[in-house]
């Protein structure tokens, strides 16, 4: 009677859940990571040189944590748009030191997009902000990363 009881609750005549995440997640860990961080410290010269030509930031593109200028409807320009190794980046930069100020890595997967940028929660170097999209405040719109003034 015991067996019984014990094969009733194995799971074994239900689908197993379990048994399929670690192979969705598989691939993301195979997927080319990018050292976000040692991108930090480096001019936006410097960064077009390893990741690749700089793009438009698109239009539509709007940082729900700036709120525009009431004064002017400019759009800076010091944003540029990075797409390397499956991930997109807005880097926001000083024009004319061309010191970069931050990284906006965009995706709805927080978990993700730490794992693919190789960014660490603790880093004494820069701190990773979630940022939402504004029009829904719960929908993750990626990773604010900003470097510490005290590092540089």
């Amino acid at each position: 009677m015991l067996l019984v009881g014990v094969g009733a609750c194995s799971g074994a005549h239900e689908p197993n859940h379990d048994r399929a995440a670690p192979s969705a997640a598989a691939p993301a860990l195979k997927l080319p990571q990018l050292n976000v961080s040692a991108l930090l410290p480096l001019s936006i010269d410097a960064i077009s040189q390893q990741l690749g030509p700089r793009l438009p930031v698109p239009d539509s593109f709007v940082d729900p944590t700036r709120v525009p200028s009431i004064h002017s409807d400019e759009r800076p320009d010091s944003t540029v748009l990075f797409q390397s190794r499956g991930l997109t980046m807005v880097v926001a930069y000083d024009a004319r030191t061309r010191r970069v100020n931050e990284l906006l890595l965009m995706g709805s997967n927080e978990n993700e997009l730490m794992t693919r940028s190789g960014l660490q929660l603790n880093s004494p170097d820069y701190l990773v902000l979630p940022f939402f999209q504004r029009q829904r405040p719960t929908q993750l719109m990626g990773l604010r990363v900003l470097a510490l003034a005290l590092s540089q």
